[in-house]
């Protein structure tokens, strides 16, 4: 190793050492009680499945075929399948979309204010298809200004802007998913009901 190598690891060990010392650590991914997910619902296509699948994965989840939890609980009645089921989720799509919307015209009706939107609505499902988190909506909108003379540079700023809002979203999905608990991937189980007691004559 150079001197300028090893100067640099140097600092970068020196600059480590400082933050840890102040309390600072780098965002971690949050810890999910359920070890398997699928997701469902999704277009071939969709960007956020893909980034959603792959925050999910560095959350330590695997994210498997949304066919296989059918096939376990077509099987459930065996322990082990009972146990994969009682660690594995579904996520599924509702609703995902992004549109362009405009907001706002000149006098000769052309465009000066563009609405970048992003929809998402989904639902959780417990390994046994019971619903574990109800429909739950998340939309979030921006606005740009727009001028036609720009306009290949403005369609890379709501593309852009489009992919940020994606981000959010995937992180405000995950911070839900990391409030579920161990205790709550098992539907809970209904209290028999007692039949009534006549009275007697």
């Amino acid at each position: 190793m150079n001197r300028r190598a090893l100067l640099s690891s140097s600092a970068v060990l020196v600059a480590s050492a400082a933050l840890a010392a102040c309390g600072f650590q780098l965002r971690q991914p949050p810890k999910m009680a359920f070890k398997t997910v699928s997701l469902s619902g999704f277009a071939g296509n969709s960007p956020m499945a893909t980034e959603l699948a792959r925050a999910l994965e560095d959350s330590g989840v695997s994210v498997i075929d949304a066919a296989l939890p059918a096939a376990a609980a077509a099987s459930a009645a065996s322990g082990a399948a009972q146990g994969w089921l009682g660690s594995h989720i579904t996520l599924q799509a509702l609703n995902d979309k992004s549109t362009e919307v405009a907001v706002s015209t000149t006098a000769y009706s052309q465009v000066r204010d563009l609405s970048i939107r992003t929809f998402f609505k989904f639902q959780v499902l417990r390994g046994d298809g019971s619903v574990l988190i109800p429909p739950t909506e998340l939309n979030l909108a921006r606005d740009i200004a727009y001028n036609e003379k720009d306009a290949l540079a403005k369609q890379q700023e709501a593309a852009s802007l489009h992919r940020a809002m994606q981000t959010d979203i995937v992180a405000q999905i995950l911070r839900r998913l990391s409030t579920i608990r161990a205790g709550q991937l098992s539907a809970p189980v209904a209290a028999p009901v007692s039949a009534p007691v006549s009275a007697r004559p």
